[in-house]
């Protein structure tokens, strides 16, 4: 009798341990995931190194190098947010403003490409207009490269829209 609760016992251990042993090892799965795709977030610092809109324009630098700053925020669900704030290019009578969200990105970071609903706003005085856009680039590390391209119609005629930002955090 003693013998088999001894056994039961060793048994009952052993099954505890390995379930233990399984839970941790998927706890640090998660949270190197979770490590690593938080070390995606943050505020990139860049330029736009390509513009078109009806033709190739300069690339816009503005007065002090890296004048725009991207903010990728994790959505926790392997995706994440890409945002640039309101900006004008050149003279053109209103503003742009990038909102590219639940863009699927490897954990790890690395290449991306989804078509986003609504990502960009343009804003030509009271009235917004939003557009679907392509949005394709890299993020690793302390890069991020990406390209927004708008393929549409604006009073009556078909537009096409391309920017390119470059940056780092």
């Amino acid at each position: 009798m003693l013998k088999k609760v001894f056994i039961w016992g060793i048994a009952l251990f052993g099954m505890t341990a390995i379930s233990s042993n399984v839970s941790a090892s998927a706890a640090s799965d998660v949270y190197s995931v979770a490590t690593v795709a938080e070390s995606l977030e943050g505020n990139y610092q860049g330029n736009l190194i390509r513009v078109y809109m009806n033709g190739e324009k300069n690339p816009v630098y503005g007065k002090v190098a890296n004048t725009y700053r991207v903010t990728v925020t994790d959505n926790g669900d392997g995706t994440v947010n890409i945002h640039i704030d309101s900006f004008k290019i050149g003279s053109m009578p209103g503003s742009i403003t990038v909102d590219a969200m639940d863009i699927t990105v490897p954990a790890s970071g690395g290449n991306f490409s989804q078509t986003c609903e609504s990502a960009v706003k343009l804003k030509i005085g009271i009235l917004p207009l939003t557009y679907d856009a392509l949005v394709e680039g890299e993020i690793t590390g302390n890069y991020l490269k990406f390209t927004v391209t708008v393929n549409t119609q604006y009073s009556g005629s078909l537009f096409e829209a391309i920017v390119t930002f470059e940056g780092t955090k």
